[in-house]
């Protein structure tokens, strides 16, 4: 159970230049762009105990390649970020205080160095105002963001402090850091002491704007940011310092309008549930991976309109059905669509063995392969 618990807290190779590559569709006589929904280019499974790692799998077949991390004393990720090719995961303070950035094209691993006890919580990929990558890591124990410079001659740092008590998260919008407070003791026993909050800071002058997301609470939270809104979410309070649990609240998941900075709507999660890991899917939902409640911690998926944060339910309940290919149900630690609507998920099995699973849009299984050891995080390429 502790493993369980602590999944839901936590949340590396020299750069090379990043280039984004702009494609173009070709036009007809009348001018106007068809745009055909395509496949992903591969899934990215991040194995993140027993064996930690990497698991990169094609959109079809069932070969596999591996990316290999650390000791799983060294790495205790629950989760990661894709950066086009390249992925940045850490380790909290219990596996060293270490942030470690994957090239997916050289299947080369650097592994950085970050404050001892600073107790990274998430990773992101800034530029500089001359337009060079950084890295923006998360320090929750030490209420700052540290941002790394990394090249072939070493690595550099500068922070950013006093941004919350428990900063889990960290984006870039409008000539400014965002940082998402998570508003828990992180130091101690990530008690929550309040509301998330979103703390602005401009990239010039020291004026710092708050914004209070009411009714979004947990020991962590997490952003997907989409031009100028931000879904904020937060996995929930409970008590798991006896048996049984207590639940104060649910998670929830907020949509947040950046530029007149504002929160536009909010959506708890069903009674009972707990946790709220939201990823933006190819196809435009949201899927938020939870767990039914704090007796079976039973994983399940929601599917979310990214307008106004309704439920998609096609059952009974608001859970997501999805069939096994002998017609019984399948729960997922983890879930996302691509742009086809088939919803790839992670199904944990005995020894912690993982699959790679596909459901059609339908919900109906199309594909089972297998992922790694130690699932815990996927994301589309």
């Amino acid at each position: 159970m502790t493993a369980q618990v602590s999944r839901l807290r936590k949340r590396s190779v020299v750069f090379a230049t990043l280039v984004v590559a702009a494609s173009l569709s070709g036009c007809g006589n009348d001018g106007a762009t068809a745009f055909v929904p395509q496949p992903p280019r591969g899934i990215v499974v991040l194995d993140g105990f027993i064996q930690p790692g990497l698991t990169l799998l094609a959109d079809s077949g069932s070969s596999a390649a591996r990316i290999n991390f650390a000791a799983p004393t060294e790495f205790d990720a629950g989760g990661f970020t894709l950066e086009r090719d390249t992925v940045l995961a850490v380790s909290s303070k219990a596996a060293g205080d270490l942030l470690y950035i994957a090239d997916l094209k050289t299947s080369s691993v650097r592994r950085v160095q970050a404050p001892a006890r600073s107790n990274p919580g998430k990773a992101r990929l800034f530029t500089n105002g001359a337009g060079q990558a950084r890295v923006a890591v998360t320090l929750r124990d030490s209420a700052s963001v540290a941002l790394f410079s990394i090249g072939a001659s070493g690595v550099s740092s500068t922070r950013i402090s006093a941004v919350g008590t428990c900063p889990s998260d960290v984006f870039q919008y409008d000539n400014a850091v965002w940082v998402v407070d998570a508003n828990s003791a992180c130091r101690s026993d990530y008690a929550v002491q309040g509301d998330v909050r979103l703390i602005r800071v401009p990239n010039a002058g020291s004026t710092r704007d708050t914004l209070i997301v009411t009714g979004l609470r947990g020991s962590a939270a997490d952003v997907v940011v989409t031009g100028d809104v931000a879904y904020v979410s937060a996995g929930g309070d409970a008590n798991f310092s006896a048996f049984p649990f207590t639940l104060r609240s649910s998670g929830a998941v907020a949509k947040v309008d950046l530029k007149n900075r504002r929160v536009l709507s909010t959506r708890s999660m069903p009674t009972g549930s707990y946790g709220a890991g939201l990823k933006r899917g190819a196809d435009g939902f949201l899927y938020v991976s939870a767990y039914e409640n704090l007796a079976t911690f039973a994983d399940r998926l929601l599917k979310l309109r990214a307008d106004d944060l309704s439920i998609v339910a096609a059952g009974t309940t608001p859970w997501m059905t999805l069939t096994g290919v002998d017609g019984k149900p399948v729960t997922c630690s983890a879930g996302v669509a691509d742009a086809l609507g088939r919803v790839h998920c992670l199904v944990s099995g005995a020894g912690s063995t993982t699959s790679l699973v596909v459901f059609s849009a339908l919900g109906v299984e199309l594909r089972r392969v297998a992922a790694g050891q130690g699932g815990v995080d996927l994301a589309l390429r």
